[in-house]
């Protein structure tokens, strides 16, 4: 009975607490918008069709000098980017990096939408890693 009670007691204790840690992640999410992501399968049709989009690659120029996807751009990710160069506001912008879970596209992604009023970004899911994976086009310098 005495352990019963005990664990009754910690599951009260626990309950709140992950119900305001799963509240305040929603609502982080919500707040802090979610960057659409694209396959790579889609962006390889959408360059395959001559689609009107941007690919940009967020490696450190040395990186990108040494691999990238055909015809990618580079804007190396900054913990403050100073500019967004020559991007274009009025094409889609499809943004990628080596990380694992596109931490540094992510991160330019946000600094392009906050700083410099960019709208249309997505995100390539899994990166130049799962591009190259598959196969698909890339230029080495």
């Amino acid at each position: 009975m005495k352990n019963l009670v005990h664990r009754i007691v910690i599951l009260l204790l626990l309950i709140p607490g992950f119900l305001v840690v799963t509240l305040g992640v929603t609502i982080f999410s919500v707040w802090a918008g979610e960057i659409p992501r694209i396959t790579p399968e889609e962006l390889k049709k959408m360059i395959e069709s001559k689609a009107d989009i941007v690919v940009v690659d967020n490696q450190p120029k040395g990186e990108y000098n040494k691999v990238h996807i055909l015809g990618a751009v580079n804007l190396p990710w900054a913990m403050e980017i100073e500019g967004p160069g020559d991007l274009p506001r009025d094409k889609l912008l499809i943004l990628y990096c080596g990380c694992a879970h596109e931490e540094d596209s992510s991160s330019v992604a946000n600094q392009l939408i906050e700083n410099f009023g960019y709208e249309e970004i997505k995100l390539l899911r899994g990166g130049l890693s799962e591009w190259v994976k598959l196969g698909y086009p890339i230029e080495k310098k």
